[in-house]
């Protein structure tokens, strides 16, 4: 009994220690637990700081893996034009401003709905004759790509589908031979339109140039076909190869065919460790081939991921003499007796002083590429001041490279004095004209005639004449065009002048000889112009002027030229019919200059569809006429 009292004692002890232990163990578990959640709280705050507030790293994408590739500084360039660094500096901005943007969004889709739907704003040379040039080229001796070309028995006219032979005889001249132009197996939606063509000078051989999409590579791509013409009754491909990009230019200079092309590098589809990716590739029969880097120009830094492509090639066996890529070159190409000119356009920021002041500038890049010898051969690139237009705005003459360029600069500027430091640079006029002159011995600038143009006009056509400029500037919304006149037979002291302002504006200037410059354009939005300019005693003024309704090409190549006998045409649409009552018809017009007014020589009533696709020429005094689907003949006498 006493020994279970003792046992009950004992545990009566120990609960009541317990007891009295109980509220400090619970103090110091409570604290236990405060601690570790105040460490937990601080740990989710310094994570979510580290996520929210630790900067975006700035670098662009990892490229050690593609080190050893020959292409790395190709790869280096693409990856640094591609790289888009986030707009927010770190996560914290980022969901702000996805929020906002999120509710900023959601009031847009409601403003939008309030329009309600649809309603929201919006045989062999000899029987064949002679080859006798008929397009009118820019360069004497180098030969440009048309839809029509010639003997002096045969037409050879490319349609949207086909080859067409005609017979030149007067009143007798028929079609003579038809040939269906095949399409490649990848063939996919082939481009007709832009289907171009040449005749070799034995007339033996047409070229044919055709864009086309690959329904195998999904590629825009190019196919020259080499026709053989030697037997009309047999016409045959002799040769067809391909080449990456779109079609863009060629010419044909002493048997060898000079061809360019354009070939988008798309980022959805470039991969690295792939170089037909990024890299122009060449077809040649059944081996397909990248161009290789040390053939490959490049800029510092790329404002596009396109390239140029410039091939050569023999004109008969399409034999692949050289290739070279230009990437980021692929705005206008000028080829001279000697050399390729490709350009490319940017915009050039100059900061001002040492402030956030800056002049941005239109600038053009052009490299220059010899294909006098055996192969390419890459000289150099020229800088100038503004945009090229066309080829017709550079010219080669005598070692030199002339252009003009359309100016365009802004400025981001806050006191006087950043104002008159940026007219130092950019001078008077934001918007203007320019002509620029460089030596191709040294490749570089030696005279300059800088915004020679009123504020606000750019432009509008060049056309250069030995040691004679002419240029038209335009506003072109305002319908005036003063034509300038520079003297370049001193490029130390080049003098200019012009006619003043004017009506309308000229889309082509062509040199008639003896002084006289003739001007197809716009006289106003409802009214076309054929303008003849005399240059008299440094001076240039407006002789006649022949206006009309209807819509014609802007296509150079479009318009007949016969300097010997002062003679162009051109075909118009669309053409009001005062004889009828609101009828319209389509017709070739064919002009004289006389020494003082502009004459019609013949009017011929066509139903051609487009007239950019029609093509004419006189022949022992008969006017040949063709477009896609016909050709028509009629005799002409120039009174």
């Amino acid at each position: 009994m006493k020994n279970k009292r003792l046992i009950q004692s004992f545990g009566s002890i120990h609960d009541h220690y317990v007891k009295e232990a109980a509220p400090t163990m619970t103090t110091s578990t409570h604290s236990f637990k405060k601690i570790i959640a105040s460490v937990a709280c601080f740990a989710i705050i310094i994570a979510l700081s580290l996520y929210l507030f630790i900067p975006f790293s700035t670098k662009g994408p990892d490229l050690t893996a593609f080190m050893d590739s020959e292409y790395f500084p190709i790869i280096e360039r693409i990856s640094a034009y591609r790289y888009r660094p986030s707009k927010y500096k770190n996560n914290f901005e980022y969901l702000t401003g996805e929020i906002g943007d999120f509710f900023s969004g959601f009031t847009k889709m409601a403003t939008d709905n309030d329009w309600g739907a649809g309603a929201a704003p919006e045989s062999d040379g000899s029987t064949k004759g002679s080859y006798v040039e008929s397009t009118d080229n820019q360069v004497s001796g180098v030969i440009e790509s048309d839809l029509q070309k010639r003997t002096d028995k045969y037409i050879f006219r490319l349609s949207l589908d086909s080859l067409k032979v005609y017979s030149i005889a007067k009143d007798e001249s028929e079609k003579v031979a038809q040939f269906e132009l095949p399409t490649l197996a990848d063939e996919y939606n082939s481009r007709s339109r832009d289907r171009e063509m040449y005749l070799s000078e034995d007339g033996n051989t047409v070229t044919v140039i055709t864009p086309y999409y690959s329904g195998t590579t999904y590629r825009s791509k190019v196919k020259i076909t080499s026709i053989d013409v030697s037997n009309l009754e047999n016409i045959n491909i002799r040769k067809n190869i391909s080449i990456d990009g779109l079609y863009k230019s060629s010419r044909v200079v002493d048997g060898k065919l000079l061809f360019i092309s354009e070939f988008s590098a798309k980022g959805g589809d470039i991969n690295y460790d792939k170089p037909e990716t990024y890299v122009p590739t060449i077809t040649n029969g059944d081996k397909t081939e990248c161009i290789k880097f040390e053939d490959i120009i490049y800029p510092e830094k790329l404002a596009s991921t396109r390239y140029s492509v410039v091939a050569l090639m023999d004109e008969n066996t399409l034999e692949l003499l050289g290739a070279n890529a230009l990437l980021d070159f692929v705005s206008d190409i000028y080829v001279s007796e000697n050399n390729v000119y490709v350009t490319r356009e940017y915009n050039k920021t100059i900061p001002i002083g040492k402030s956030s002041a800056y002049v941005n500038m239109s600038t053009s890049d052009i490299a220059v590429l010899n294909y006098a010898g055996e192969k390419l051969e890459y000289k150099g690139t020229l800088t100038a001041e503004g945009t090229v237009k066309d080829q017709y705005s550079m010219d080669e003459y005598e070692g030199h490279l002339r252009v003009v360029t359309s100016t365009n600069s802004s400025t981001s500027t806050r006191t006087e004095e950043e104002a008159h430091l940026a007219k130092e640079i950019i001078g008077e006029k934001t918007r203007s004209a320019s002509l620029s002159v460089f030596s191709l011995e040294n490749m570089e600038k030696i005279a300059e005639v800088r915004s020679f143009a009123p504020q606000g006009e750019e432009a509008a056509s060049v056309r250069f004449d030995g040691n004679t400029a002419y240029v038209c500037t335009a506003v072109i919304v305002t319908f005036t065009d003063p034509v300038y006149y520079f003297d370049l037979s001193d490029y130390a002291n080049i003098t200019y002048t012009d006619t003043g302002v004017i009506d309308g504006y000229s889309d082509s200037l062509i040199q008639l000889g003896d002084g006289f410059l003739l001007g197809i354009g716009r006289e106003n939005w409802n009214s076309g112009k054929v303008e003849v300019y005399e240059e008299r005693g440094g001076e240039v003024v407006s002789v006649d002027k022949w206006t009309f309704e209807g819509e014609y090409s802007t296509d150079y190549k479009s318009y007949y030229v016969n300097r010997d006998e002062d003679m162009f045409g051109l075909g118009i649409a669309y053409i009001y019919d005062e004889d009828t009552d609101r009828s319209y018809y389509n017709a070739y017009v064919l002009l004289t200059f006389n020494g003082y007014e502009i004459v019609e020589v013949t009017r011929v009533k066509m139903n051609f569809e487009y007239p950019d696709r029609v093509r004419a020429f006189i022949d022992d005094g008969y006017l040949y006429i063709t477009d896609d689907k016909q050709i028509a003949v009629v005799s002409v006498t120039k009174e």
